[in-house]
């Protein structure tokens, strides 16, 4: 889990000061904001958990705070204060930064990766101030160089989020202002993940930016940006997120916004579970009376809440800005207005290294076919990205057309062929990861939302290993999570209503055991039924299906040979006994276990 973010402002300070393993400074009266990934041991009194939240603000651009001000922000923080101490040294920050600083050459410290928010006032302007992007340039050692652009947040003032790459000496020096920042990265520590990334020599597979594999194995959940938006606080988002964490999904398939679905709702479904028709949206009024000409900055400070937990929990928010299908009232493509929201969002949000890019769910259908307006909001968006987010589309017909474009393959199937059909696409992209965002299994729930081919956990379950085994990634769907039904905590149900979640906790481990990123389909017929995936090492896995019985073999480099071989069970997560049989053609394997699926491994 990455170390706790927390948030701190500081306004005009005489100098650097360090408080509780914080060293702030400010150059020019700018204000910012640090995401501190410092120890994790360590937890600071003055946290304000996971989301990025200013505890004071300055209306007049001055400081000016009484004990009564630092009540007021202590009580909005949604962590509690963890003792005395917390409000004592939040009065030392205060107190200690009652004058504006000259001072230049002041250095603020981060990790890398985490987030730095950096605040500067633009002066009054006859502008949308939505549609001002100030730009920063940031310039480390070696020529490294990037630049992000700002986005509004409220009188006057813009924010950047910058996360930075690489640790060392950094400048940030504002384009459209006079204010300018020194920043002293330290490097991660070991266990910090870092963005998503796309290795050269596995270009087939994901890694973290720290060198560890990322089998992404995904969790639907389009409206999670609702359920807690007429609540307080996100415990809901919270219970969800942590829970599908526990059981090894590393990655959240989710919409900015989606408004409503075109089909029928259970009459049973209780009014709790139901976020349809959100009361806000990312626009001023609302999805019935729109006002395109601003945005909605609750909404996106709600969100930001979001996107930073699922940070701190090492969850990818897998970003999809539009959908099409969800009923929601969007301006007219490439008007100022939409492109509005779409740059808001890119600048806001792409400091987060837990990001994925997706331009819209169900990209080229329900009316919105033009695959050029996709390729121009690509081209926008890594105009816009100064830190180079990965990207793609929930379309494979645009994916096919236009891999270039995109740094992953997406693919929607739901054929009964699925295996063949992941593999000869994997085959065809070998320059590319390939993710299967939905098969056509929706495990069953105990409300009826929308009907998949598949909806028995196990069948499920299935749909994801055929994905896996023909080398690429895949998704999974509860459905009373992954649309307008919620249920946030299935501890509130039955237990023989409950999603079966613990089965991907399975296959998480198994890949973790063994390093998916270093197996791959065979060439060859290696087996007379199942599955098989195989190493350079040769270490050989093989699926079998519930149906199968058994299995045979052909290893030809093993005949007359001693293998290790062991099963694994996909829904307990246990191992069996390891045995040393001698290899032959069409040597036989029966698993432990009857009318279950089962995986065989053999090793040297």
């Amino acid at each position: 889990m990455r170390k706790q973010a927390r948030s701190l402002f500081y306004y005009c300070g005489r100098g650097p000061s360090t408080i509780s393993g914080y060293k702030a400074s400010c150059i020019s009266g700018t204000a910012f904001s640090l995401h501190n990934c410092g120890n994790r041991s360590a937890r600071c009194p003055i946290s304000t958990r996971t989301w990025s939240k200013r505890l004071f603000s300055f209306p007049d651009g001055r400081p000016s705070l009484t004990f009564p001000m630092i009540k007021a922000a202590y009580t909005r923080m949604q962590s509690p204060l963890r003792s005395l101490n917390a409000l004592v040294i939040i009065a030392t920050c205060v107190f200690g930064f009652q004058y504006r600083a000259n001072a230049q050459n002041q250095t603020l410290e981060a990790d890398q990766w985490e987030v730095v928010e950096l605040v500067i006032k633009l002066p009054p302007s006859s502008d949308n101030p939505f549609d001002r992007l100030p730009l920063a340039q940031c310039a480390g050692l070696n020529g490294n160089a990037f630049a992000v652009p700002g986005y509004f947040v409220g009188n006057d003032r813009y924010q950047f989020r910058i996360s930075f790459p690489e640790a060392g000496n950094w400048t940030v020096d504002s384009q459209d202002t006079n204010d300018a920042w020194e920043v002293s990265v330290s490097a991660a520590n070991s266990d910090v993940l870092g963005p998503v990334v796309i290795n050269e020599d596995t270009p087939q597979h994901f890694h973290y930016a720290n060198g560890e594999l990322c089998f992404v194995l995904a969790f639907e959940a389009d409206w999670l940006f609702a359920i807690d938006l007429e609540v307080d606080g996100i415990k809901r988002a919270e219970t969800l997120l942590r829970d599908i964490k526990e059981n090894g999904f590393n990655q959240v398939v989710m919409n900015v916004y989606a408004h409503d679905v075109n089909w029928d709702k259970d009459p049973q479904l209780p009014a709790k579970y139901n976020f349809s028709a959100p009361k806000q949206w990312p626009y001023g009024g609302d999805n019935d009376n729109p006002d395109y000409s601003k945005l909605n900055l609750e909404n996106f400070n709600h969100f930001d809440q979001i996107i930073a937990l699922m940070n701190e929990l090492d969850i990818t928010a897998h970003i999809m800005i539009y959908v099409w299908n969800k009923n929601v009232n969007w301006p007219e493509v490439d008007s100022p207005a939409d492109n509005r929201y779409f740059d808001y969002v890119v600048a806001r949000y792409q400091a987060y290294p837990n990001i994925i890019w997706d331009i819209s769910k169900e990209t080229t259908g329900y009316g919105h076919n033009d695959m050029e307006y996709i390729v121009r909001r690509i081209d926008r968006l890594r105009n816009l990205d100064g830190h180079d987010r990965l990207v793609t589309v929930h379309s494979f017909s645009y994916c096919a057309k236009y891999p270039e474009t995109v740094d992953f393959i997406s693919y929607q199937n739901w054929s009964a062929i699925l295996f063949s059909v992941m593999k000869d696409t994997y085959e065809r992209f070998p320059d590319k990861p390939l993710f299967n965002i939905e098969h056509g299994g929706y495990e069953e729930g105990p409300y009826h939302v929308f009907d998949g081919d598949y909806e028995d956990p196990v069948a499920c379950l299935d749909r994801n290993y055929q994905c896996v085994f023909a080398g690429t990634y895949s998704t999974h769907y509860w459905q009373d999570t992954s649309w307008n039904v919620v249920i946030w905590d299935r501890k509130d149900l039955p237990k023989s209503q409950r999603p079966q979640y613990e089965l991907y906790r399975h296959m998480n481990k198994l890949f973790q055991d063994i390093d998916y990123s270093k197996l791959a389909p065979p060439e060859n017929r290696l087996s007379s039924s199942g599955f098989a995936l195989v190493s350079e090492d040769h270490t050989y896995l093989f699926y079998l299906p519930a149906a199968n019985k058994r299995i045979n073999t052909r290893i030809e480099p093993f005949y007359g040979k001693t293998m290790r071989a062991k099963w694994f069970n996909p829904l307990t997560g246990e191992y069996s006994k390891e045995t040393k049989p001698v290899m032959e053609k069409w040597l036989r394997f029966n698993p432990p276990w009857e009318n279950q699926p089962t995986i065989l491994i053999l090793q040297p």
